[in-house]
């Protein structure tokens, strides 16, 4: 399900955070967020979402405007991994993995295969609680992909999903979120490791501290050492692995 961001404004109060942003985000491919902190990267995830309503400009649904999408009709199609899991009661995994399928209807397989997916099939009658941080984001994206499970047409939205894991985690969670763009999902994952945003995603959208897009597009074109100069404020060299692309490096 294409996503389109038409012109796209917010502020708090009288704040602005996001200004004029206009950017395509296609189906069938992970298109990575980046900015310096208070670039409105959350706040533009939340507008996606349909929970914060634009100042101005819309997000516009397969054509249509997101917050005028009925909320049930929104969670069969768009989940949300927020940056840390919280759940205020004393469920298990598995409990706080079938509140994705809440709108979806009874889904114990899809629980399962979730859980399984992201390594935790074990942990699954454990309190979330007692789990640690890493594996709580574990849980909550577990609790997305059940949600989604089994609709091609659907939207993930990430927020420095894989932030909390560890290597090995992080290289098994981004490919799952890879994994749902080739099905033929739509994916933005906000990050700030830039080696997972050269490996993973196909596309980057990039904001300035001021909330506007500096650039946007396929990442070979868009992420270089000049739109990260005028993201960050600081000069990035590229690094190679023979002829390939590996890594930005931080100069000055």
């Amino acid at each position: 399900m294409d996503v389109r961001i038409d012109n796209l404004s917010f502020a708090y109060t009288s704040r602005p955070v996001l200004a004029g942003v206009n950017a395509d985000v296609p189906s069938g491919h992970v298109t990575a967020v980046i900015g310096p902190n208070g670039a409105g990267k959350s706040t533009l995830l939340r507008l996606m979402l349909g929970v914060l309503t634009p100042t101005a400009g819309a997000v516009l649904l397969g054509g249509r405007p997101v917050a005028g999408v009925p909320v049930a009709e929104r969670a069969r199609v768009i989940a949300y991994i927020p940056q840390r899991g919280e759940v205020a009661f004393p469920f298990s995994a598995r409990e706080v993995v079938r509140l994705g399928r809440y709108a979806a209807g009874a889904g114990a397989a899809e629980v399962d295969a979730a859980l399984a997916a992201v390594g935790l099939a074990e942990r699954a009658d454990e309190p979330f609680g007692v789990l640690s941080a890493g594996q709580q984001q574990r849980v909550t994206v577990a609790r997305a992909l059940a949600q989604l499970a089994g609709r091609d047409a659907s939207v993930l939205l990430c927020d420095e999903p894989v932030s909390a894991m560890d290597p090995a985690h992080t290289l098994r969670t981004m490919g799952l979120l890879a994994d749902h763009a080739r099905g033929g999902g739509t994916v933005v994952v906000v990050l700030h490791d830039l080696s997972l945003v050269l490996r993973f995603a196909s596309r980057v959208l990039a904001l300035g501290d001021d909330g506007a897009a500096i650039a946007e597009g396929p990442t070979a074109t868009t992420l270089t050492p000049t739109t990260l100069r005028r993201a960050f404020g600081i000069e990035f060299k590229a690094l190679l692995d023979g002829d390939h692309l590996a890594a930005f490096v931080p100069v000055s």
